[in-house]
């Protein structure tokens, strides 16, 4: 956890004022040094949460990291996915077309 290592975020109040300022400091004295002059009237240690994302492997299990992409078996993966949804919107398959793509959904068979 990167909470318990020094310098650590506090929240200051000084008289008067109703928000508290952020500050950093090893210690609630290393603050009140830090605010002299002015007499701090709250001092309170915050932890900052930061939000981690789960790390997702790349490939199967026990494959080579720095194996290329084949990005015609994703491709066919995602086209499969688009024809179940129906195929793209007509403004996708606009800009595909301009593309120099023709992207026809194949037609489903309407029988069982």
């Amino acid at each position: 956890m990167t909470d318990k290592i020094p310098p650590y975020d506090y929240q200051v109040w000084f008289k008067g004022s109703r928000r508290p300022v952020p500050m950093a400091g090893m210690h609630e004295d290393h603050i009140r040094w830090q605010c002299d002059p002015k007499k701090p009237v709250k001092i309170k240690r915050i932890t900052i949460n930061e939000e981690t994302t789960p790390d997702e492997p790349m490939g199967p299990k026990g494959s080579v990291i720095n194996y290329p992409a084949d990005y015609d078996a994703g491709f066919k993966i995602l086209k499969e996915w688009v024809d179940s949804e129906g195929g793209p919107p007509e403004d996708v398959r606009m800009r595909l077309r301009e593309l120099f793509i023709d992207y026809t959904p194949v037609e489903k068979k309407k029988t069982k």
